[in-house]
């Protein structure tokens, strides 16, 4: 059984192209699953969609029981106003959040503290420069502006993870508006700035932005009204119910696969 406080983030990571090459292993998550996770699993139309909702199920649940002694299929869930999800009579006080994009899966899971995570795939296709004239901070389209264009995708990747990472926290939807939370990444820390209807006391915010090898950009957001200091994060690679228990391990045994972080840290 893992251990976590209020002063810990672990991250799973999940590799959803291995996952879904293996059918045996697919089968043993459809026992974990809910009547209702089961009724949505039969609702998607293509079998790699399939795939990745039962595999991302797994992981939320196996995850979970390495906290408490609760049953992977087990844990009740319920879903606030705004749609984020949380635990029914947990044992623990533990706080999760979810992201999936390409083939990679990634689950934060906390103590008392609210979080959101953002994983995209930089080689997705979006007129990002677009995007971030229309709906980011007028900073932050400078800062873009600034860069060589060469480095400019990464950056905006870097940006909208760390913004979804924030808005998912938060437990609301990008109709906040995207840019109320203006980020600038300088010298491996994240600073934010935030618009005063967001009613955001800044000390209680902690960011992170990491490179998943050259595939993927991923922000963590944390909400610790009990402390300034921001959180250690714990990566883990994840491979749920897998009989070999080396197929999960922390991944500063895999580090070549995780870079340093572009930035992280508290809000200035």
């Amino acid at each position: 059984m893992l251990t976590i406080d209020s002063q810990a983030v672990h991250i799973w990571i999940l590799d959803l192209a291995r996952v879904t090459a293996q059918p045996a292993l697919l089968e043993r998550y459809h026992p974990l699953l809910s009547e209702e996770e089961a009724t949505r699993l039969g609702r998607f139309a293509f079998p790699k969609l399939q795939q990745h909702y039962l595999a991302t199920r797994a992981l939320v649940r196996t995850c979970l029981s390495r906290y408490a002694d609760v049953a992977p299929h087990a844990w009740r869930f319920a879903q606030q106003q705004n749609g984020k999800p949380y635990l029914v009579d947990s044992p623990v006080p533990l706080s999760f959040n979810l992201s999936h994009a390409g083939d990679r899966a990634v689950l934060a899971v906390t103590r008392d503290n609210a979080v959101g995570i953002d994983i995209e795939p930089l080689s997705r296709k979006r007129d990002w420069l677009g995007i971030a004239e229309h709906y980011f901070h007028s900073s932050e389209v400078d800062a873009l502006n600034a860069l060589p264009e060469a480095q400019q995708h990464d950056y905006f990747f870097r940006l909208w993870t760390l913004k979804e990472a924030y808005l998912k926290a938060r437990g609301t939807g990008i109709s906040t508006g995207l840019d109320k939370a203006a980020f600038q990444l300088d010298r491996g820390r994240v600073r934010a700035q935030f618009a005063p209807e967001l009613a955001v006391e800044p000390s209680e915010w902690h960011f992170f932005n990491y490179q998943l090898g050259d595939e993927y950009s991923l922000s963590l957001a944390c909400h610790s009204p009990a402390s300034s200091t921001p959180p250690q994060l714990q990566f883990y690679q994840s491979w749920p119910l897998a009989t070999d228990q080396q197929n999960e391990l922390p991944t500063d045994i895999l580090s070549n696969r995780l870079s340093e972080p572009a930035a992280g840290g508290q809000p200035a």
